[in-house]
């Protein structure tokens, strides 16, 4: 098997709707230390526990993999590539995920903080009850993922190209969509007081009433209180 997944990525016709995961029913215990010794491509396998070191040599490819508990703290995992994989309870804090792939990944419960994900290709991905406070997701491109009962507050998604993107339930306070196109994106479910966005890109972004207060100081209005 061609140790590379990019060829076969966003090759399947969008159809509305985020996929999930394909997982088989049995996986391959193995430990997270041993990952990167000698095979860069990884498939079936499911790892509970232990701390993952980084392994700038290689880019690591992941197909079919189930990681729970596992702590990937200050890793750097740049160009790393992720099809059908589950992250459980898993800590990210500070790794390095610029120019990765993620394709039909669930991130479940997990610690984001100061995750950088610029660069990065995700599709039809779950970020659900993450703490993604300070996370980066610059100039990412993203179709069919949900950011559910997360923390989002003071991240960057500067630049992103964004298609089928839903936040809902989330706390968005100060993130920054500075020069991301809003266009359909739903904003009106999650809290935030204060937002970055770029006042020619909000066009058909949706709010709800309150949230279109702000929006309108955004613009320069003054509202008149009653």
């Amino acid at each position: 098997m061609e140790n590379s997944l990019r060829g076969r990525l966003f090759v399947q016709k969008a159809i509305g709707k985020r996929q999930r995961p394909k997982l088989s029913e049995f996986h391959e215990e193995m430990t997270i230390e041993n990952v990167g010794q000698g095979e860069p491509y990884i498939e079936k396998v499911r790892f509970n526990g232990g701390y993952f070191a980084s392994i700038e040599e290689e880019r690591l490819s992941f197909d079919d993999v189930v990681f729970k508990h596992v702590r990937f703290t200050n890793a750097n995992m740049h160009g790393a590539e992720f099809v059908d994989v589950v992250f459980d309870t898993c800590d990210f804090s500070n790794v390095q995920f610029q120019h990765a792939v993620f394709h039909r990944c669930e991130f479940r419960n997990s610690k984001l903080t100061g995750t950088d994900f610029a660069n990065a290709k995700i599709g039809h991905t779950l970020f659900n009850e993450c703490d993604g406070k300070y996370s980066n997701f610059s100039f990412s491109g993203m179709k069919e993922v949900d950011f559910t009962s997360s923390q989002l507050v003071d991240s960057d998604f500067y630049e992103c190209h964004l298609k089928q993107v839903r936040f809902s339930e989330c706390k968005l306070d100060r993130i920054n969509f500075s020069e991301t196109d809003l266009a359909g994106i739903d904003l009106s479910a999650n809290t935030y007081e204060q937002i970055e966005v770029t006042v020619s890109k909000i066009k058909g972004c949706i709010v709800s009433k309150e949230q279109a207060i702000g929006f309108a100081r955004v613009l320069g209005l003054k509202i008149k209180e009653e």
